[in-house]
């Protein structure tokens, strides 16, 4: 029996395990990750598929915990390349199905719905559900029986005594599931730095009434798309306080029409407004409810921020209420950049940093960590969803505990366990890296295609057109040097007439000896160039000597 990693233990995103016995395997999760600020030009990082791909044979199912993307939202990439069976509740599969759809996948998957009280059998492998709380509802626990030992599997959760949509973490049913022993523990190990317990997603709305009680104007609400209970307590503060709803984003649309035709969102039709008739209404009597919350380029919340939107003109006044904190890495910037303009534009912008309990973390604590590990009691640990910092806090944690230190194990993206007959240690290592989405291309960017966007980030780009006579086998002499984010050229004439100069050297000198290879010409260009600029600038911006035949 082998557990492998494919991604979800050195980020906190683009979870993906492989669980694999004999001739069976069944994936848990398939996230996506996101883009840091080095990632120039990158949508979306994806788990490497390579390992599942070259053992696609063995693969029985696809089974996804919960409904965010950082656990769902490669589902699409995976299923391009191998149909399998999906798992999951009635809520994500309609999330995964409208991502089917953006992608053109509309026939031929196998959805397979289940729930807190349901019994799967996926190849060699017992699954066993149960109820857990996370900030999206629905969310599941596994207890995993293999041939070789128990395993329970819980992502991203808390103890939530009073969910907003959910019933309580269901201890009762796991405990009676580890009655016979638990052999390992996967666990969310976000919060092992955070002290005590994490608060009840409850508390969201009384804020949300608070500040609704105040606002005087347009009210924007931006959260996850996916983050249905926040959505449900948006909603109902609106009602309250006799606010309609407008919806903004394509995604939070989606979401909240999935939650809908599962009646977890049953509010009456008429409380919602189409963004093509909100003119017609008073501002005041309105609440946007729009997707961007991580301020990502042209969602909703960064055209209302950049005064592109097409129904939704910010007034000044406007309270925009901040309901998810930027956990992801790479997102802070973005995020700042529309408070920015958003406040600018005289918005009365609201974030955790400034406004208490607008947003409640969806991972357990040190005291919820504490309680699963002392209710489980398992002989070995496999931290997840973290960093290599919080497996290590985790792994302290546990230390503390009474657990033994070598039972906790931190693996890296792509390092194994392997559990025979309840004896638990680390295995061999499948190689795997990160595989950048960059528009409509997956993986054709690697770390050459970055490195270069970097230099051109860092330095800029300088490029020398020579024109060539092919039937006179020479070079002519209107030579042209143009510059891209490294000078301005009406700025910089005397450094680009000396470059031009030293080109011409460079041509005189061939000619002189009947040289006519090109590649050496266009070498010998770029060297003396790249000489050049650095001594008089001290910048090395990327060179590229084009030829151009005439």
């Amino acid at each position: 029996m082998r557990i492998i990693p494919l991604g979800g233990t050195t980020s906190v995103s683009k979870n993906m395990y492989v669980y694999e016995h004999g001739d069976s395997i069944f994936i848990v999760d398939c996230g996506i990750g996101f883009p840091d600020s080095t990632d120039y030009g990158v949508d979306l990082v994806i788990p490497d598929f390579k390992y599942i791909l070259e053992n696609r044979h063995k693969v029985k199912g696809l089974l996804i915990t919960h409904g965010h993307e950082d656990h769902f939202g490669a589902v699409p990439f995976l299923l391009n390349e191998l149909k399998i069976p999906v798992y999951s509740t009635k809520l994500v599969l309609g999330f995964i199905r409208n991502k089917l759809n953006d992608f053109g996948i509309k026939d031929g998957i196998d959805f397979r719905p289940f729930d807190a009280d349901s019994i799967l059998e996926i190849g060699p492998f017992k699954i066993v559900p149960f109820s857990i709380n996370h900030s999206v509802p629905n969310s599941l626990g596994f207890a995993i029986r293999t041939l070789d030992g128990l395993i329970i599997h819980v992502s991203d959760f808390k103890f939530d005594w009073t969910p907003v949509m959910d019933r309580p973490f269901d201890i009762g049913k796991l405990a009676d599931l580890c009655k016979g022993g638990v052999d390992l523990l996967l666990s969310d190990c976000l919060g092992s730095t955070s002290q005590g317990y994490t608060e009840s997603e409850r508390y969201i709305e009384d804020t949300f009434n608070e500040l609704l009680s105040k606002a005087e104007g347009q009210v924007i609400i931006t959260t996850m798309s996916s983050n249905i209970s926040r959505v449900y307590q948006a909603i109902r503060a609106s009602l309250k306080h006799n606010r309609k709803v407008a919806i903004s984003g394509r995604s939070i649309e989606q979401n909240i029409e999935v939650a809908r035709n599962l009646g977890l969102l049953d509010f009456p039709k008429e409380i919602f407004v189409p963004l093509e008739r909100v003119s017609r209404y008073p501002q005041d009597k309105i609440t946007y409810l729009v997707a961007g919350s991580y301020g990502q380029n042209n969602s909703s919340l960064y055209r209302i921020a950049s005064e592109t939107h097409k129904q939704i003109k910010l007034e000044k006044g406007a309270m925009v209420i901040f309901s998810a904190d930027p956990n992801p890495p790479g997102v802070l910037e973005a995020v700042n950049y529309v408070i920015d303009r958003l406040t600018l534009l005289g918005a009365d912008v609201l974030y955790s940093a400034i406004q208490e309990n607008l947003h409640v973390s969806g991972h357990g604590s040190i005291g919820d960590i504490s309680m699963l590990a002392a209710i489980v009691k398992p002989k070995a640990f496999m931290p997840i969803g973290g960093t290599v910092k919080f497996m290590r806090a985790y792994k302290n944690l546990m230390s503390k505990m009474g657990f033994r230190e070598e039972a906790v194990f931190e693996l890296l993206d792509g390092e194994s366990l392997v559990m025979e007959k309840g004896s638990v240690k680390k295995g061999g290592i499948v190689p795997v890296g990160n595989i950048y989405v960059d528009g409509a291309g997956i993986g054709d960017v690697g770390s050459v295609v970055l490195r270069d966007r970097q230099e051109l980030a860092d330095s800029g780009i300088v490029v020398v057109v020579l024109p060539y006579k092919r039937s006179k086998r020479r070079f002519g002499e209107n030579i042209e040097i143009v510059s891209r984010g490294f000078v301005y050229v009406k700025e910089s004439k005397k450094l680009i007439s000396e470059m031009e100069g030293r080109v011409r050297k460079v041509l005189k000198a061939f000619r002189a000896s009947k040289e006519a290879d090109i590649p050496i010409i266009k070498g010998r260009i770029e060297k003396e160039i790249s000489k050049f600029i650095f001594k008089e600038t001290q910048r090395e911006p990327i060179i590229v000597i084009a030829v151009l035949n005439i």
